[in-house]
C-alpha cells in the first residue's frame, strides 16, 4: 500500500486499538479518525482506502454505511471493515452483513492491509470501472456494456448490479439489499429484491451467469 493512502479509522479507545493504530501509522499509513459514525462523511475523500472500525455495534455499522452512500462517488464504494473479538455474538446480530470483511482479535496491521489489498484487487480501486469478462459497468456514465453493447437497465436493476458487482463472491442477504437500495423507508417486501434480479439476469446473463443465488441467504455476484 502506497503510504500517500490513508484509512479512516474509528478506534473504540482499548488499548489494542490505539497499538493497531500505532503499528498502522509506523507502516506508513496515515488515519483519518472519527469518534462517531455520523462524523464519518466529513474524513471520506478520494485518498480513503477502507474504512476501519473497531468493536462496532449494528447502529454504528447502519450510520457508517449511510454516512458513506450519503458522501457519494468513490467513497460510496470504499470496503468497510470490523475488527472484533466476539465473533458468534455479531453474527447473531446481523452487524457482520453490513461489513465487507473482518479481522479477529489480535489481528494486527499487516493482515489488516492485506485484506485491504485483496479487496482493492477485485474492486479496482480508483477506477471508475468494474470489469467482469465482457460485462462492464462505467460508474461516471451509470452504463452498463455487455461486449461493448449498452444495456438498458432502470435506475434500481443498475444500483442492484453494482453494488453486488463491486465485491463478487461476497452473498448479501435480501433484506440488506432492500435497505441498501431502496432504502429504510421503503415498505415493500424482500419479493422486490427477486423480482429485480430475475429481470437483471434477463438483461445480462446471455453467455455466462453473474448472479448466483445463495440458498437460504440472498445473491453474490459470480467470482471469476
Amino acid at each position: 500500500m502506497m503510504a500517500e493512502e490513508n484509512l479512516a479509522y474509528g478506534p473504540d479507545g482499548s488499548e489494542y486499538s490505539r497499538a493497531l493504530a500505532r503499528e498502522l501509522e509506523e507502516l506508513g499509513i496515515t488515519l483519518r479518525y472519527f469518534e462517531r459514525s455520523e462524523q464519518l462523511e466529513m474524513v471520506l475523500d478520494d485518498t480513503i482506502s477502507a474504512v476501519v472500525v473497531v468493536s462496532p455495534h449494528v447502529h454504528q455499522a447502519r450510520q457508517a454505511r449511510q454516512s458513506m452512500r450519503k458522501a457519494g462517488g468513490w467513497s460510496s464504494r470504499l470496503p468497510l471493515l470490523a475488527i472484533v473479538k466476539d465473533v458468534e455474538q455479531l453474527m447473531e446480530t446481523d452487524t457482520l452483513k453490513l461489513f465487507d470483511d473482518f479481522l479477529i482479535y489480535p489481528g494486527g496491521g499487516r493482515e489488516l492491509l492485506a485484506r485491504i489489498r485483496l479487496m482493492e484487487k477485485r474492486r479496482g480501486k480508483g477506477s471508475n470501472l468494474i470489469s467482469h469478462g465482457d460485462l462492464a459497468i462505467n460508474l461516471d456514465a451509470h452504463q452498463v456494456t455487455i461486449d461493448g453493447r449498452p444495456v438498458d437497465l432502470t435506475y434500481k436493476e443498475y444500483e442492484l448490479l453494482k453494488t453486488i458487482a463491486a465485491t463478487p463472491g461476497r452473498a448479501y442477504t435480501r433484506e440488506e439489499l432492500l435497505r441498501n437500495i431502496w432504502g429504510y423507508d421503503y415498505f415493500g417486501g424482500t419479493r422486490t429484491v427477486d423480482v429485480h434480479v430475475r429481470r437483471l439476469r434477463a438483461k445480462i446473463e446471455q453467455d455466462r451467469p453473474y448472479i448466483e443465488t445463495v440458498h437460504g441467504v440472498g445473491y453474490r455476484f459470480a467470482a471469476q
